[in-house]
């Protein structure tokens, strides 16, 4: 074997461990929040949960995207009377537990869940379950934001009599999301780039697991942003306990958007997509397109169209989900 050979065969062995560094260690939890509630896990999953206030009768139960945490929705209801309850991905760090601080966490007792951890499905499984077991208004508010989204749609097609009650209604808001036949933002969804994507992104978020503020701001997602936003989103790179469950994410929702059918537009008597005026994450055209013909199944899906935003509306324009909320 000539000298040229050995080279690039060791050059590749000594990338593909540093890749396999960073995707299987176990990472610490970077960044914290405060919560006042109750912490739930169940699997592989934590859960917040507040509840009502002032004799309400409504839950609004959210579910996070991609590399986020259950703190993208609590200042957007922080003053809500309704029962909160905030899931988060699976694998994920809880936000709301801190190093060294001994927290009360209550272990549920829930069936296994049958789906590996970092899918859509699991996410689902679980949520259907809180929606059965945890959930106690009378009117349901579900808010799935980008991932979260589809985790809402396949919660319904696995849990259809709960969604679709009459005696109970669900209303579910699908912000800046992952829907069937739609895609990712420029070709990440080609099969090319979707293998590229998948191989160096653990590499990738473990150099910029501890981004500044100056790096952060110039990265094309965070515009427009503004003080939350930028405080929140410091923390994308270092949400996932592994890079691995991060890796089965992206290779879920790429999976997830190609192989699911409109029919899960089927499964809520009430749904709502909030899309971005300009979506650098995920791709527009295909995310409305799908959200039409949802649309042409289910009567009662409504779209509405921001301006001056971008793939985090809850953050950078959060009137225009509390405006639904209240309708």
């Amino acid at each position: 074997m000539s000298t040229l050979l050995l080279a690039l065969l060791f050059l590749f062995l000594a990338l593909h461990s540093y890749r396999e560094y960073w995707r299987l260690r176990t990472l610490p939890q970077l960044h914290h929040g405060e919560f006042t509630g109750e912490l739930i896990k169940v699997g592989a999953t934590y859960m917040a949960r507040r509840p009502a206030r002032n004799g309400c009768l409504h839950s609004i139960i959210c579910f996070p995207g991609f590399l986020e945490d259950m703190r993208y929705f609590q200042d957007l209801y922080k003053d809500e009377d309704a029962e909160l309850i905030l899931v988060n991905n699976a694998n994920y760090h809880c936000p709301f537990l801190k190093q060294g601080v001994i927290t009360n966490v209550s272990r549920l007792d829930w069936p296994e869940n049958p789906y590996p951890v970092g899918t859509i499905e699991y996410d689902a499984f679980y949520l259907g379950l809180t929606l059965q077991r945890l959930v106690s208004g009378r009117e349901v508010f579900l808010h799935g934001h980008s991932r979260g989204a589809a985790v809402v749609l396949e919660t319904g097609r696995q849990y259809p009599e709960v969604t679709g009650s009459k005696e109970r209604p669900i209303r579910a808001v699908l912000e800046a999301p992952v829907l069937p036949q739609a895609r990712t933002a420029g070709n990440g969804s080609d099969p090319l780039p979707y293998r590229i994507r998948c191989y160096f992104l653990p590499i990738f978020f473990g150099r910029m697991r501890n981004i500044s503020t100056e790096r952060l701001l110039k990265l094309t997602l965070m515009r427009p942003t503004n003080r939350l936003k930028t405080e929140l989103l410091k923390s994308i790179f270092s949400t996932t306990r592994r890079y691995a469950t991060c890796v089965i994410n992206f290779k879920s929702i790429v999976t997830w958007q190609r192989s699911m059918g409109f029919e899960v537009y089927d499964n809520f008597p009430l749904l709502t997509v909030i899309v971005g005026e300009r979506d650098t994450t995920l791709d527009g055209p295909s995310m409305l397109a799908s959200a039409e013909q949802g649309q042409m199944r289910n009567q009662s899906l409504s779209i509405i169209k921001t301006v001056n935003t971008n793939h985090f509306i809850s953050l950078e324009q959060p009137d225009s989900i509390r405006a639904v909320l209240s309708l």
